[in-house]
């Protein structure tokens, strides 16, 4: 008798539904076993990731809220009004949150003056570039 692994000797053994099923529910156990190894790495980061990046939340929201209360829209501003909100969207540059709340503002402003009580939606940006400015010959 010729030497054969167990595995191929016991498989031989079962008919082609046992077999099957066996396939089938390892199959299932591996994917489960996939599925709650990514899951709990997945919770692993959402609370390294909360409690790393706490203060940064709480600091967004008061600058926020900062801007917000210096830059709101008044109906009847003038362009001291526009230019002021721009100023200050150019002193908090390093907030861009800042910058795109004092920028609306400004937008506001002038569609107030103008008499436009409608809202406004932003449909593309595009980088006005210095170079691209200048006169070509």
């Amino acid at each position: 008798m010729t030497y054969m692994p167990v595995f191929l000797a016991a498989a031989q053994e079962l008919n082609f539904d046992e077999r099957a099923s066996t396939a089938g529910i390892v199959t299932l156990q591996g994917m489960l076993t996939i599925f709650l190894v990514l899951s709990i790495l997945w919770l692993a980061i959402e609370i390294m990731h909360s409690v790393l990046h706490k203060d940064a939340k709480k600091e967004k929201s008061a600058s926020k809220k900062e801007v917000a209360s210096q830059s709101a829209p008044v109906a009847n501003a003038n362009d001291a009004a526009i230019a002021a909100a721009i100023a200050a969207a150019i002193a908090a540059s390093e907030d861009e949150g800042a910058t795109v709340a004092a920028i609306t503002a400004a937008i506001t402003a002038m569609r107030a003056e103008q008499g436009c009580n409608g809202g406004f939606r932003v449909v593309s940006f595009k980088r006005a570039d210095c170079a691209s400015n200048r006169k070509r010959v």
